[in-house]
């Protein structure tokens, strides 16, 4: 997920065109590809935050070119930041 992901890069390795690809995911899947992309890369992060990764790189890890891109892409995905997730989902001591 780290690499860039462009929707030409997929349609060229699909042999298909862009457009062809983009319309295949509005109607098979109800979002852009872009957003889906987004979707999976804050999934990806998600369970890096869980596994304990620092939260710095976790959208690095995971293809966002900066904190601050990541960190307004998983709250507006989530409703929490990053920091917020990993405290609500902190295993219970004891």
């Amino acid at each position: 997920m780290a690499e860039k992901i462009t929707l030409e890069g997929a349609a060229q390795s699909l042999l298909v065109s862009q457009s062809a690809l983009q319309q295949t995911f509005r109607d098979k899947l109800g979002v852009s590809f872009y957003r889906f992309v987004t979707q999976r890369r804050l999934i990806a992060a998600k369970n890096l935050i869980l596994e304990g990764q620092p939260l710095t790189s976790v959208g690095e890890q995971v293809g966002f070119s900066d904190y601050s891109t990541f960190y307004r892409a998983f709250q507006k995905e989530y409703g929490v930041s990053p920091s917020q997730f990993r405290k609500r989902n902190r295993p219970a001591n004891g």
